[in-house]
């Protein structure tokens, strides 16, 4: 009863955090947040063991969610739509271990579909919009190459004039959920400089499914494109492809914190409720110091993690800035924070915490290895935060001899 009680008071906790950040009231969070989690529970979860096992991403999970209206509420309202509404999804998934799944909607929801509801005016786009909110069709974001990693002014796919129509050609490197995709916004080059350009499924053909060591039912692939499409289907002109790919990115990024916070409850839940549970010695592993206290700075680190997501979104959804540098530092401060705790978390589980198939600890610790690389590598994220400094000379003067 006493452990039931504190996950009770644990998800009151969270529930205030986002009234307070998105200045709801309690039961529409509350039924919100309890409707999410049993359309994961129903229709996602039971997907992840087969998915993993056939490095597949599933269509199925984009359509359960979409067709419950989940996706078209998170994109309803003002510039950024409901942005609580994007951290309770995105929570509940990573609480759910729904691992690469989990992030392939994500990428769809958070990346591929603002680039459409911001950029998308054309009749066709917009048509691709709708089917993407009702979880009808499945988007994704293409933008890294084989040379080109995280500096993409230097995307060498070729956007080019033939007679009415345009031709989108080039190799584009770890897309996901890339061949599940029907349509990827593709970045490309024009003659004014970066573009985004929408391609069908029908020009996109991959060519190498990467083995990765985490997230594997992302399906990540190496994807071929080439394709004839009209006007209506360059979303960005040629010259303003990177500005749109990095707001893209920003909500993708704040998904992502969100995503591999509410993935760290549940480790840290279990290695708790382990070291209550599991004797050594004659008394539970709780009792000896330096384990509890580890899980106690591990919790702590997770709370004050969330507690500056909701700040941030916060901010954002009340109009204040929506800045790349805060969304670079909570994207690597949380990615860091995935990898560290779920290495400890697997550690306090023994030998079972490194078996697969025994708990899932050691999935997740090889999930967020690449959280520190998708979305922006950890010196990405930090060139961004760095770039957001700003000197103070008059404070420098006060305090310092000259």
């Amino acid at each position: 009863m006493t452990s039931m009680t504190n996950n009770v008071r644990t998800e009151e906790r969270t529930d205030l955090g986002i009234q307070l950040a998105f200045g709801s009231t309690s039961r529409p969070v509350a039924e919100f947040r309890h409707r999410v989690r049993g359309l994961v529970e129903d229709h996602v979860s039971p997907l992840v063991s087969t998915c993993e096992r056939d490095r597949r991403f599933p269509r199925e999970a984009v359509a359960a969610l979409g067709a419950a209206g989940l996706f078209h509420e998170r994109w309803s309202g003002g510039i950024h739509g409901d942005l609580g509404r994007s951290v309770i999804l995105s929570e509940e998934m990573g609480r759910a271990g729904l691992g690469g799944i989990g992030i392939g909607v994500g990428l769809h929801l958070e990346a591929a579909t603002s680039l459409l509801r911001g950029f998308g005016t054309s009749a066709y786009a917009e048509e691709v919009l709708g089917r993407a909110l009702d979880g009808e069709s499945v988007c994704c974001v293409a933008t890294s190459e084989q040379h080109v990693g995280s500096d993409l002014s230097a995307v060498e796919t070729r956007l080019t004039r033939e007679g009415d129509h345009w031709r989108v050609r080039g190799d584009k490197w770890f897309v996901s959920p890339g061949a599940a995709a029907d349509h990827a916004l593709v970045l490309c080059r024009g003659s004014g400089g970066p573009a985004i350009v929408l391609v069908p499924r029908t020009g996109l053909t991959p060519v190498e499914r990467w083995a990765t060591t985490g997230m594997r039912s992302l399906e990540t692939v190496r994807l071929r494109v080439d394709a004839r499409v009209t006007d209506d289907a360059v979303l960005v002109e040629p010259g303003s492809g990177l500005a749109a790919v990095g707001q893209g990115l920003m909500y993708e990024r704040l998904a992502l914190a969100a995503q591999v916070l509410g993935a760290l409850d549940l480790a840290s839940v279990l290695a708790l409720t382990h070291l209550k549970r599991r004797k050594q010695f004659g008394t539970p592993l709780y009792r000896h110091q330096a384990l509890r206290l580890r899980v106690a700075d591990l919790r702590s680190r997770i709370l004050v993690a969330r507690r500056g997501l909701y700040a941030t979104v916060a901010e954002i959804s009340a109009g204040g800035r929506a800045s790349a540098s805060d969304a670079a530092a909570l994207k690597v401060t949380v990615a860091q924070l995935g990898e560290k705790v779920t290495s400890e978390c697997a550690h306090i589980f023994g030998g079972r915490g490194y078996v697969e198939g025994q708990t899932p600890l050691e999935r997740l610790w090889r999930d967020f290895k690449v959280g520190r690389l998708g979305g922006g590598s950890d010196e990405m994220m930090w060139e961004l935060v760095a770039a957001g400094f700003r000197p103070d000379h008059a404070l420098y003067e006060k305090w310092i001899a000259t």
